[in-house]
């Protein structure tokens, strides 16, 4: 009996880790570089996976849903340079994640990483000495 209780209580603990993975995971995120429009970005990506998003910029975000190997225990958002170096990465620690808002600033190569979105993201000020 004792044997069967074990059984049982281990089979729940695996059904109760899969059953708080969600199926899939919305990424919500808008990236703004220096002068150029704010790209806007609604994605839905699969429990497990990763995605690459090419951006007009040549900029590359990276968006990984937990379960993946390149992040077990939550989602991760990288984004890099159209040369593929590693501007910023953020990871979000939670494998029953639903959904993330982000949003990067770059002004100027300098990068701002901000989660939740804000409702507007900033503008990069342009400085007396760059408008000259």
């Amino acid at each position: 009996m004792k044997a069967v209780a074990a059984v049982l209580s281990l089979c729940c603990a695996s059904f109760s880790v899969s059953a708080s993975t969600p199926a899939s995971v919305q990424f919500t995120g808008v990236v703004q570089q220096d002068a150029l429009p704010p790209v806007a970005l609604d994605l839905q990506l699969p429990s497990q996976q990763a995605a690459t998003v090419q951006l007009s910029s040549g900029f590359n975000l990276e968006l990984t849903t937990p379960g993946n190997s390149a992040s077990p225990d939550g989602a991760r958002i990288r984004l890099l340079s159209s040369k593929g170096e590693v501007m910023h990465t953020a990871r979000v620690p939670d494998a029953g994640l639903a959904s993330v808002s982000f949003a990067y600033q770059v002004c100027a190569g300098n990068v701002t990483y901000m989660s939740p979105a804000p409702a507007v993201v900033p503008a990069c000020r342009v400085s007396a000495q760059q408008s000259r």
